[in-house]
C-alpha cells in the first residue's frame, strides 16, 4: 500500500480563486503522480458530488471528494490558500482544502484511512499544525500519521425490568422530608448517564460520515452523555447492537442518505437532521435528544432530512414530495441513483 498522501501532494502556497479552480490545481498534481488517469473524467465525478451538497465545514475546511473510476488509488492532496476559498461554509471561506480521490472499488483498508482522516479534521490542534507547517514535507506527514484512535464507547448496560417480589404486607414507612430521586428524563434515573445511539451517513461514505461521528462523541463526551455512534460509511459498518438501542433513551440520525434498517429505532425519541448538522451542530443535537426524552416524544419512523439539516419536503402520507422540489434536484436523484453509500 503506497502512502495516501507525500510532498508532491501538498501545496502550501494554493493560488486558487474558487472551488472548481482548487479542485483543478490539487487534481493536476494527482494526475502527474499518476494517482489520477483522466483529469477531466475526475473532475466531473468531483463536481457531481459538490452538487449533492457543499463541502465546506466551519473552522475554514474543504473536502472536495468522491469515488470515480478515473482514480487508480485512493490518494489525498492538500492545499492551504492564503485569501480563502469559498466552499459554502456558513462561516466564510475555507483555508485548508483536502482532496480526497477514492478508486469507484477501494478496498476498506484504504478507506479505514480515509475516515480516519475525517476524523482528525475535527482536531483543532491538528487544523492549527497544518495552518503553521511552512514545509510539504512536514505537513504531508502530518496528514499521513496513521488512524486516529476510536473512541473508546461502553457498552450500555441493559438494565431488566425490576420484579415483584410476592411478600407479606409491610407497614407503611413513616413519612420523610426526603423526596424522591429525580430522573433526568422519563425512566432515566439519575445514577447512569443519558444515553444515545446515533447513526451518520452520507452518500460517498468518505468524509461526512466519520466527521459527523467524531463530532458527535465530542459533544456527547463534553456533555456527560453516552454515545454509541454507527458510521454508515464507505469502509461498510457494524450495526450497533440491539441491546444498546434498547437501552438508549433518544436516537440522533445525521444522514444524506437512507439509513439502513430504520425501523430498529421506531419509538424512540429521534432527532432526525442532514449529516452537515451532525458536525456543524452537535451539541445542540445532544440537547434536543434530551429534551425530546424528557417530553416523551416517541418516533414511530423518523422521516429523512434534507442536505442543509433541514427537514425534507414531505406529503401528507409521509413520503417525500417530489413535486416540491426543483427540477434540477429530482434530476440530480435520478442521475446519481447509482451512487455508493
Amino acid at each position: 500500500m503506497s502512502a495516501m498522501i507525500t510532498a508532491e501532494l501538498v501545496d502550501l502556497d494554493l493560488a486558487a480563486d474558487s472551488k472548481e479552480a482548487a479542485a483543478r490545481s490539487l487534481a493536476e498534481r494527482m494526475v502527474a503522480a499518476g494517482r489520477v488517469t483522466d483529469l477531466e473524467g475526475f473532475l466531473a465525478d468531483v463536481a457531481a458530488r459538490e452538487a449533492q451538497m457543499p463541502t465546506g465545514l466551519d473552522g475554514g475546511i474543504g473536502i472536495p471528494h468522491c469515488r470515480s473510476a478515473h482514480v487508480a488509488e485512493p490518494t489525498l492532496a492538500f492545499g492551504r490558500s492564503a485569501t480563502g476559498i469559498d466552499f459554502g461554509a456558513p462561516d466564510g471561506p475555507a483555508d485548508l482544502v483536502f482532496l480526497i480521490a477514492a478508486p469507484a472499488g477501494a478496498d476498506t483498508d484504504h478507506l479505514t484511512i480515509l475516515s480516519a482522516l475525517a476524523r482528525r479534521l475535527m482536531d483543532p490542534e491538528f487544523t492549527a499544525a497544518l495552518r503553521t507547517a511552512e514545509d510539504p514535507a512536514p505537513a504531508a506527514a502530518l496528514i499521513a500519521g496513521g488512524p486516529v484512535a476510536e473512541p473508546a464507547t461502553v457498552e450500555p448496560e441493559v438494565i431488566p425490568p425490576a420484579t415483584q417480589a410476592v411478600t407479606a404486607p409491610e407497614a407503611a414507612p413513616e413519612a420523610t422530608s426526603e423526596a424522591a430521586p429525580e430522573t433526568a428524563a422519563e425512566g432515566v434515573p439519575q445514577e447512569r448517564p443519558f444515553r444515545v445511539v446515533a447513526v451518520t451517513s452520507c452518500p460517498t461514505g468518505i468524509a461526512h460520515t466519520y466527521m459527523a461521528a467524531e463530532s458527535l462523541e465530542n459533544a456527547a463526551r463534553d456533555a456527560g452523555v453516552q454515545i454509541t455512534v454507527e458510521t454508515q460509511g464507505s469502509a461498510g459498518f457494524k450495526k450497533l447492537p440491539k441491546a444498546a438501542i434498547e437501552a438508549a433513551d433518544a436516537v440522533i440520525l445525521a444522514h444524506d442518505v437512507e439509513v439502513r434498517d430504520k425501523e430498529r429505532f421506531a419509538g424512540k425519541p429521534t432527532v432526525d437532521v442532514g449529516v452537515k448538522a451532525g458536525i456543524s451542530r452537535a451539541p445542540e443535537l445532544i440537547a434536543e435528544a434530551r429534551g425530546r426524552a424528557e417530553r416523551g416524544e416517541v418516533t414511530a419512523a423518523a422521516h429523512p432530512a434534507g442536505a442543509d439539516g433541514s427537514d425534507a419536503p414531505f406529503g401528507t402520507a409521509g413520503e417525500p414530495d417530489e413535486s416540491a422540489e426543483g427540477f434540477g434536484t429530482r434530476l440530480r436523484k435520478w442521475l446519481m441513483t447509482g451512487v455508493r453509500c
